[in-house]
């Protein structure tokens, strides 16, 4: 067996809609979008992204959510030293108790969505028609309550304008093994959470921390994101970094798309992921991709998700390391 300190992946997925949106101004939707490399490129912030994935814990994997406090326009985790299935999400996602100013950091670590190619300013309009078609038989008030009659409904249409976007994305998930259910903080005499020193530190059983990983892994091969009346399944469409002893997101940037003369659509360009093994010397690591981003079938699995979900089912602990099974 393989001693194990981290997993880290990156995923290419791709969307027909932008995967977040500005607050808007006005009859205005932007995409929220920052400068990077060789342009402007659609992104998610952390937040949306996590989201995302603690709500796919919940509905499909029965993830129970920790109960919360609400004080002003504060919230935060109860019982964040609970070392049962009851604590996942705060163990996993992390918290803040402001009022004894202690904290656990996420385990796990993520850099969100990012479009694989530039915005290129592309807009649609939207009215709203539905509202005012008489053919839809409504019966329609003022502010009085009082109805209107079919001559008195406005002809002229609402409009708004939205920025729209299909793009390829990639995202990178990077999981601090050996802080997963484990409690970094404890309740005191004083009645307050303190922090424990590291010898004072207690985990979860077992089978709970590896439940835990593997099913945020499994989540990543239907997560799925509802935006703007619609529901998009970000499958996995390439996969790249696997299971390591160091706590470091390799292939963060590796996810290339070029044209390739004579082929149709972007193709991967493998020859990024092979630099990054040979530079950092790593071994084991998880290659996959959907065949329609291959320009040579046979170079690596065309099986993404199955590549996750083999790499979940490898994980164990032995006296809380963990290892990657043969």
């Amino acid at each position: 067996m393989q001693k194990i300190s981290c997993i880290t992946l990156t995923v290419l997925t791709e969307s027909p809609i932008a995967l977040s949106n500005d607050q808007g101004f006005g009859n205005y939707t932007p995409i929220k979008k920052f400068y990077f490399k060789d342009g402007i490129h659609a992104m998610t912030s952390v937040a949306t992204f996590t989201y995302e994935l603690r709500k796919c814990l919940f509905e499909n994997f029965g993830w129970k959510l920790n109960d919360l406090t609400i004080k002003s326009s504060n919230s935060y985790f109860n019982n964040v030293e609970d070392l049962t299935e009851k604590n996942l999400e705060a163990d996993v996602f992390g918290f803040l108790l402001p009022n004894d100013g202690v904290s656990k950091t996420s385990p796990l670590r993520v850099i969100p969505f990012v479009s694989a190619t530039t915005y290129r300013g592309d807009t649609q309009l939207i009215t709203n028609r539905g509202f005012l078609n008489l053919d839809l038989e409504r019966n329609r008030f003022n502010e009085k309550g009082e109805e209107i009659p079919d001559e008195a409904v406005p002809s002229t249409q609402a409009l708004a304008n939205e920025e729209v976007f299909g793009d390829y994305y990639a995202y990178t998930v990077t999981i601090e093994l050996d802080r997963i259910g484990m409690s970094e903080v404890a309740k005191g005499g004083d009645g307050k959470y303190h922090y424990v020193s590291p010898s004072e530190r207690n985990y979860m059983p077992d089978e709970l921390r590896i439940q835990a990983v593997q099913d945020i892994l499994n989540a990543l091969t239907i997560l799925t994101r509802d935006i703007k009346h619609q529901r998009v399944l970000l499958k996995p469409l390439a996969v790249f970094g696997g299971a390591f002893d160091k706590v470091i997101p390799y292939f963060w940037d590796a996810v290339c798309l070029n044209e390739v003369q004579g082929e149709t659509g972007l193709k991967l360009d493998l020859s990024v992921i092979e630099e990054v093994e040979a530079a950092y010397q790593l071994q084991g690591t998880i290659k996959a991709a959907d065949k329609n981003l291959l320009v040579d079938k046979e170079a690596i699995s065309t099986m993404p998700v199955q590549a996750i979900q083999q790499l979940a089912e490898r994980l164990t602990i032995k006296n809380n390391d963990w290892y990657l099974k043969d």
